[in-house]
């Protein structure tokens, strides 16, 4: 067993040893210190701020995610979209300001009040989506006698009270129209045509 005056050597000794080494490197080594606090320190709140501008960009992939599955679950079970919309109201997402990027698509004009809200161009085909403040019974009208003016044959693919699905064929060209009833006397139009 060893005696306490072998650790208390040991201290003296660490200390000896210690106190021999020069200030200037004492100084270097307090600046690194100090230097790697900073560094870590400014690492912690660039992480924040990164992750705090992430923030609505999460939330608003999160609302649409959530709204195209209600969307989805809508044609299973009509009325859905509805009651959650008057439940939680932010999830009936609103039609932005202004049209998003993109054209209009097919030969009937936009129903007017309705913004683009959504739009993409694939390979085979173009999808368009608008959005706003109409009567549903309206909107379907202006559709259904635009192509039907523009020489379509006219088809219902499916109905309920709350989405229609309709397809208008000339030739070979086929072209998709989804209307939407949504809450507060809301619309949406899912156009889908054939990419040129």
């Amino acid at each position: 067993m060893r005696s306490p005056l072998h650790k208390h050597r040991f201290s003296a000794l660490a200390v000896s040893a210690l106190s021999k080494v020069r200030a200037r490197t004492w100084l270097i080594l307090v600046a690194a210190v100090v230097g790697i606090l900073g560094l870590v320190t400014w690492a912690g709140i660039a992480l924040l701020s990164w992750l705090w501008g992430q923030f609505p960009t999460a939330t608003e992939a999160g609302r649409r995610l959530a709204n195209d599955a209600a969307t989805q679950i809508e044609q299973v079970v009509p009325g859905l979209k509805e009651q959650i919309g008057q439940w939680v109201p932010d999830l009936a997402e609103n039609p932005p300001a202004s049209d998003v990027s993109g054209t209009d698509a097919g030969p009937v004009p936009r129903f007017p009040g309705l913004v683009r809200s959504y739009f993409a161009r694939g390979e085979k085909t173009v999808e368009v989506r608008y959005a706003g403040r109409a009567a549903f019974e309206a909107v379907r009208a202006h559709y259904v006698q635009g192509f039907a003016a523009a020489g379509y044959a006219h088809e219902v693919v499916n109905g309920s009270p709350e989405a229609e699905h309709h397809r208008f064929k000339r030739d070979q060209e086929s072209i998709d129209l989804l209307l939407f009833r949504q809450v507060e006397e809301r619309v949406e139009i899912r156009l889908t045509v054939p990419a040129q």
